[in-house]
């Protein structure tokens, strides 16, 4: 079977695949379908729920209950066109029986709340036969409700405040593969509690099987997804037990329990801290403790993270994402450019000597311990190592990767424009960073030696190896494939450069 017809083969295929869903009609019926998807609310306001919002949210309350059952980032539509509602965090799924939502109160008391009187950004609700009242108002910070419970004549049981979820995906995330669908599943979802005793503990919802529970001065518990996420914040005024519970009628339950809010043991008030917003890393760590431990960033995060930091700082200067991209990752080869050259003048010298490698196997064929000890013979002798182009690499490995997942969660890019590319979040809709990224492999992998004797059909997958990574690349983020392209045209130019300077360009 010749294998460059298979290859060609699943290439063509492919690509029609790929054109027929990259149609405009097809675009548009997608971002039709998550408009409507968006849109849709089981909550219709009047007599069992009202709105309120502020400068960043609306969010929909429960009268009777006093949950908060629906939020709206109302600077963060679910697409990027004008009209568009903002992302929810907490509510209900159109398409199945997702359910969502905050609620608090106190342990053992049941109440069924009345209105009282609201506003354009506040709501108070009471239970007169128990004496419990409700107000839920916004605080000063973004994106953070109060929510204050209190009962006139007090009572025996404790404050707790909690998120309840049903199991099922996050709401308003594009899941389907050329919007960025790829990316968007493989970020870890799951609960999380920091406390005293751990700053960051994460626990997927399928293996919560028994209550988990910890004691903590502050801290907070929260349900992580990608971009956008709500956490119940404590206070280092109290003490609080966080604790995640299993699945029970359909729903997880995660939040906390104050404990010894008064001498007596009797509780009249609390005021609950609830953020429901962007994960955005200097941010988070403005409100509380290890919260911006909630952008995961894979093994790498200890790396991530100053990376963050530093790219947000020069994006102060550049305002724009996309092309802060560039700037940093031609700051990162700058910085590895004494390790990087070894390595590629290792491989220059390789290079050099290639075809003497080849003369020397076809010669001992026969003999592969003489074979072996000829080729080591003249290794040595044109200071070629072959491991020497690979410990280089090794080493800046983790930085490339901890900067990849960076980019993978940072919701800065979401939106955010570049060029011809609209939003930096979402795959590259010309294929243009696709196909430049082939055409840089392309060109690397004809300045990289040959291993010496390598056989035919290796060498065959080997030389089409940058098509199918280009193939993989057009379901990639456009950050991501412009952090690669211009990653690897770095590289291209400095190999190309040190292999001038060596003399091994002009080898075979």
């Amino acid at each position: 079977m010749n294998i460059r017809s298979v290859y060609w083969g699943l290439l063509v295929v492919l690509s029609l695949g790929l054109l027929f869903e990259w149609t405009s009609e097809k675009k548009n019926e997608s971002i039709q379908s998550h408009l409507d998807a968006a849109a849709y609310s089981s909550f219709e306001l009047g007599e069992n729920y009202l709105s309120i919002e502020s400068d960043d949210l609306s969010i929909v309350v429960a009268i009777k209950t006093g949950a908060i059952v629906e939020t709206r980032l109302k600077k963060y539509p679910v697409e990027n066109i004008k009209g568009a509602l903002g992302f929810r965090v907490l509510g209900e799924s159109k398409d199945s029986a997702f359910s969502y939502y905050f609620k608090s109160g106190f342990t053992g008391v049941s109440p069924n709340y009345e209105l009282v009187d609201f506003g354009v950004d506040f709501v108070e609700l009471v239970d007169d036969s128990l004496g419990v009242s409700k107000k839920i108002s916004f605080l000063e910070a973004p994106y953070e409700i109060s929510i204050f419970d209190s009962v006139v004549d007090g009572v025996q049981g404790k404050s707790f405040a909690g998120l309840y979820r049903t199991e099922g995906v996050a709401l308003d995330l594009k899941r389907d593969a050329l919007s960025g669908g790829m990316m968007n599943n493989s970020s870890y979802e799951g609960v999380a509690i920091s406390s005293e005793n751990d700053p960051y503990s994460t626990t997927r919802l399928r293996s919560i099987e028994e209550p988990l529970e910890t004691l903590s001065r502050s801290g907070w518990v929260a349900f992580i997804q990608k971009y956008f996420f709500a956490a119940v914040l404590g206070s280092d005024e109290y003490i609080y037990n966080y604790y995640v519970l299993p699945k029970d009628s359909g729903l997880f339950r995660m939040g906390y329990t104050v404990e010894g809010s008064s001498v007596s043991n009797v509780t009249y008030d609390h005021e609950h801290r609830l953020f429901v917003g962007p994960k955005i890393r200097k941010d988070l760590m403005e409100r509380a403790d290890s919260l911006e431990l909630s952008i995961d960033m894979g093994w790498f995060w200890f790396l991530s993270q100053p990376m963050v930091w530093f790219m947000d700082l020069l994006n102060g200067y550049i305002n724009n994402w996309g092309l802060t991209i560039v700037v940093f990752t031609i700051l990162i080869k700058l910085a590895f450019w004494p390790v990087t050259s070894k390595s590629f003048k290792s491989m220059a010298a390789l290079r050099k000597i290639t075809p003497e490698l080849n003369e020397v196997k076809e010669r001992y064929k026969d003999d592969r311990q003489k074979q072996g000890a000829e080729t080591m013979k003249l290794m040595k002798k044109h200071g070629a190592n072959p491991l020497g182009g690979c410990l280089p690499l090794l080493i800046q490995m983790p930085f490339f990767i901890g900067f990849f997942f960076a980019l993978r969660e940072m919701v800065e890019l979401r939106h955010s424009e570049l060029g011809f590319w609209t939003d930096l979040s979402s795959p590259d809709p010309y294929f243009i960073l696709p196909v430049v990224f082939c055409l840089l492999m392309i060109l690397t992998q004809r300045l990289n030696p040959q291993p010496a004797g390598m056989d035919p059909t290796q060498a065959q997958v080997m030389k089409y190896m940058p098509v199918m990574f280009s193939v993989l690349f057009i379901f990639f983020p456009a950050a991501l494939c412009l952090y690669t392209v211009v990653n690897t045209g770095v590289q291209l130019a400095q190999q190309s450069y040190l292999y001038k300077q060596q003399g091994a360009l002009g080898s075979d």
